[in-house]
């Protein structure tokens, strides 16, 4: 059957339309306030302005979307919201729900969805009592629904980071108080955990922040935040078991005194042809920075671009959010001025400029940005 002129041409309305589509959509929180913002970012204008203020159950230090973006999930105290996107800019709460056992011993720090079936949300509490992690059931439309599991960790542990397996069958955690990287298998059918390994960093002190995996599944990118480094983990792609490599890449100049820093965040981009990372000060006299390194397609590190510093330390946090359509831009959260930036790879991948920015909270504590469109 061949198209009717009608049909013709309303299909090339859409694909107009989405080719001359600039402006994109994110959400942000902050740590102290009932807030959750949304911003609208145009790459023609380059401009970036609050659009949406949706009332959250508390304030956020961390929010992630579920698999097809129509839940956002934030850490709520000792508990976890999750709520609802009716359109590009509004949030609704849905649900808040405590993580239960000793997990509710510290408050949650850190929230990762599952992209595969049965679409559980994962959170980890991060203290001196944070011996254990949390599994939340869904709702067939995302909301999340009841507590699945309490898993342990060590009495000495304090995971800040979770990292899924391209599949989704293993789920990593970077331990910072246990020094450690854990891997655990998820259960296709009920979503919880089962321990499978532990490793032990290589030096004392390295304290494994967040993490990221390579969509090859051979590789995973371990923050190291005492040294300010990036770490390379080998993936046993039958045992999902990590090795080091033996391989590091700092994320600050090597004439800064590294006692004064400590990493952040480490994200692919959008082709994964590029790993991000940032480093924090750990006072208001330095600035923290951010670097970019390229991939090939195993996902092995091939160059590190560049050490740029950004704006200020980045207090409790300077996070990257690179862009999920597009490995040109990156979003940032500034957690000791409180903004969200825009950056940009110039044309050579030697830095990555501001090319926008907006004033969240002039007390600064803000979560790490979200693309949603």
């Amino acid at each position: 059957m061949f198209p009717t002129r009608t049909s013709t041409l309303a299909s090339l309305f859409v694909v107009a339309n989405v080719a001359s589509a600039t402006v994109h959509h994110l959400f942000v929180g902050t740590y102290v306030t009932s807030d959750l913002y949304t911003l609208a970012f145009d790459d023609e204008a380059l401009t970036l302005e609050i659009v949406q203020n949706s009332t959250a159950s508390t304030g956020h230090s961390w929010i992630a979307f579920d698999h097809t973006k129509s839940n956002v999930y934030g850490n709520a105290g000792t508990a976890v919201s999750s709520y609802s996107v009716l359109d590009d800019t509004r949030l609704h709460l849905d649900a808040t729900i405590p993580v239960g056992g000793n997990c509710s011993n510290d408050s949650v720090i850190y929230i990762a969805a599952a992209k595969v079936a049965p679409y559980d949300v994962y959170s980890v509490p991060y203290g001196n009592s944070s011996q254990c992690g949390t599994v939340l059931s869904t709702f067939s439309n995302g909301t999340i629904s009841s507590v699945a599991q309490v898993y342990p960790y060590l009495a000495t542990s304090g995971v800040h980071g979770l990292a899924f397996s391209p599949d989704g069958k293993f789920l990593y955690s970077a331990d910072d108080i246990g020094n450690s990287v854990w891997t655990h298998s998820v259960d296709a059918t009920t979503g919880e955990l089962t321990y499978v390994d532990r490793a032990e960093a290589p030096v004392t002190g390295a304290d494994p922040r967040h993490a990221a995996v390579h969509s090859s599944g051979s590789y995973l990118y371990v923050g190291y935040e005492g040294p300010s480094q990036i770490a390379v983990y080998n993936i046993d792609t039958t045992t999902g078991i990590p090795t080091f490599t033996n391989i590091t890449y700092s994320l600050i100049p090597e004439d800064v005194d590294h006692s004064l820093y400590w990493s952040d965040e480490v994200l692919l981009s959008f082709s994964e042809s590029y790993l991000w990372a940032t480093a924090r000060g750990k006072s208001t006299n330095v600035t923290g920075y951010i670097t970019a390194l390229t991939l090939d397609t195993a996902g092995a590190i091939t160059e590190q671009l560049f050490i740029t510093p950004t704006t200020t330390s980045g207090g409790p946090a300077n996070v990257i959010a690179p862009a999920d359509f597009s490995d040109k831009w990156a979003a940032m959260s500034d957690g000791l001025a409180g903004t969200v930036e825009i950056r940009v790879l110039d044309a050579e991948n030697k830095t990555a400029d501001i090319v926008a920015k907006v004033t969240i909270s002039a007390g600064g504590r803000i979560t790490n940005p979200i693309w949603y469109d």
